[in-house]
């Protein structure tokens, strides 16, 4: 048998939220990567990030710069950030220029420069900023190659992270991208007048990375990523376990038609026109999980925090208690410009942190609405399930249905596949009044009573009635 080697290259952690989960646990060291992105993609902000935080570390950073911004003006920038550290400019972090070397000699006195410069200040990590500008030098193509081949070998010699940054996109055939060990792109994705900035791994050596894109945000700390949850979930392939055990709904009447309510840990639609009581019936759920209990936590994308809790009392459920104990936290946000890679992923976290059992995600519309790209929906709403299901969280989300049948619903025939159980809530007219109609239209691992009953609202809460007579049909959504 051919000998393997007795233990892997080691990662280099980033330090960068959600970056070493893209690239399967961090950048394998010693190696060669290129950070490509047009300008204003956040290339010398990633870059920099790692660099001073290993150098909080007691690592050693070296920054050359070829054609790109001036020293005192990158410092000027990066200041900004939380991870900036002046104390450690000039001792941990060391900035060069290699510009000179290139203009006088070309790419050969540009490497002994890069050599001579790693064998004095001995770095950990090396940035090569501007690193287009070897390209623009219009070497030829077998030069070019011969300089990367020749660099990549030196970084290894010297056991030297490095770090080429260039503003460029695409994986073109180039020696850039071909004799590197690594290719990233940071872009923007464009949808409306909205703006969201991406990063893609085209390849990593040695690494198991994830693929596809993946959105970030730049903040006062810095970039954090968020990693696409179908990636993720793909990846983790865990499996939901199983449970007989039953929740209640909490309404008067409506566990005993479903036969004890839902099973534990599985995914429920509530379907019903606007004021139907849809978000009532989702904080009955969560009410009744509360008393038992049970940590919750709702999601909203409509109501604030305080209408909400206000709502509830109304129908006489306390929930400002919870509330302010924390068994029960609401995480709100309008349909606008939001994340919903870092929803979800902020949602995660609290379910695992704090082993919440209810969730009400109140707004299904909302939560598409803020899934940009065309045709991910459903494939995001999946995994999100999933997820939910894994670390067995019973959900219920609601879902606007139309006034009146003529107008436009959106089209999912696979959306029923997402839930195990789904209740319909509708309006029917009944001598000229209209009634709140209530149905089961799908519960699985469960017996239920398949007949439309009379749904009631009143400052006592939510409270079943007999069943609609059978002669009068339904004047909405026939």
């Amino acid at each position: 048998m051919p000998n393997r080697p007795s233990q892997r290259i080691p990662l280099l952690s980033t330090h960068v939220p959600g970056l070493d989960e893209i690239l399967g646990g961090g950048f394998p060291a010693h190696s060669l990567y290129l950070i490509q992105g047009l300008a204003g993609s956040g290339k010398t902000t990633l870059a920099c990030q790692i660099g001073f935080q290993h150098a909080h570390q007691g690592k050693k950073v070296l920054i050359l710069t070829l054609i790109a911004e001036t020293h005192g003006k990158m410092l000027n920038h990066l200041s900004n950030f939380s991870f900036f550290d002046e104390e450690l400019v000039g001792e941990r972090i060391v900035f060069i220029g290699a510009y000179g070397d290139l203009l006088k000699g070309g790419l050969r006195a540009l490497l002994k420069s890069i050599a001579a410069t790693l064998a004095e200040q001995r770095p950990d990590i090396m940035i090569i900023d501007g690193f287009r500008t070897v390209r623009e030098a219009k070497p030829s193509d077998v030069a070019l190659s011969e300089f990367m081949l020749s660099l990549n070998s030196l970084v290894s010699t010297m056991e030297c992270t490095t770090f080429l940054l260039s503003p460029t996109e695409g994986n073109q055939a180039d020696s850039e991208n071909t004799l590197v060990d690594g290719l990233i792109e940071l872009s923007q994705f464009e949808s409306g007048l909205q703006l969201i900035r991406e990063i893609k791994v085209f390849k990593l050596r040695g690494s198991k990375h994830l693929l596809g894109r993946h959105v970030f945000e730049v903040g006062e700390d810095g970039i954090a990523i968020y990693p696409r949850l179908e990636a993720v979930s793909t990846v983790s392939a865990a499996m939901p376990s199983v449970s007989r055990e039953r929740l209640g709904f909490g309404i008067s009447g409506w566990d005993r038609l479903t036969n004890g309510g839902v099973a534990k840990g599985s995914t429920t639609a509530l379907l019903g026109n606007p004021g139907v009581g849809k978000t009532l019936m989702g904080l009955h759920f969560i009410h009744e999980g509360l008393q038992r209990g049970e940590p919750a936590l709702i999601v909203g994308f409509y109501e604030s925090p305080q209408r909400l809790l206000e709502k509830a009392r109304n129908i006489g459920l306390e929930l400002q208690p919870y509330f302010d104990n924390g068994a029960l936290q609401i995480i709100w946000h309008p349909p606008l410009e939001v994340l919903v890679d870092s929803l979800a992923q902020g949602v995660l976290a609290n379910v695992a942190q704090r082993k919440v059992s209810r969730l009400l995600v109140d707004g299904l519309d909302g939560l598409r609405e803020i899934v940009l790209h065309k045709g991910r929906s459903r494939s995001f709403l999946a995994a999100f399930v999933n997820e939910l299901r894994v670390r067995n969280v019973t959900t219920f989300l609601t879902q606007e249905l139309p006034y009146f049948s003529h107008d436009h619903v959106q089209s999912d025939e696979a959306a029923s596949m997402l839930f195990e159980n789904i209740i319909l809530l509708r309006y029917v007219d009944v001598a000229g009044v209209n009634l709140r109609q209530i149905g089961v239209l799908k519960l699985r691992e469960n017996s239920y009573d398949a007949a439309n009953h009379v749904l009631l609202i009143s400052d006592n809460g939510m409270s079943i009635d007999g069943p609609v007579p059978p002669s009068v049909p339904p004047v909405l959504n026939r």
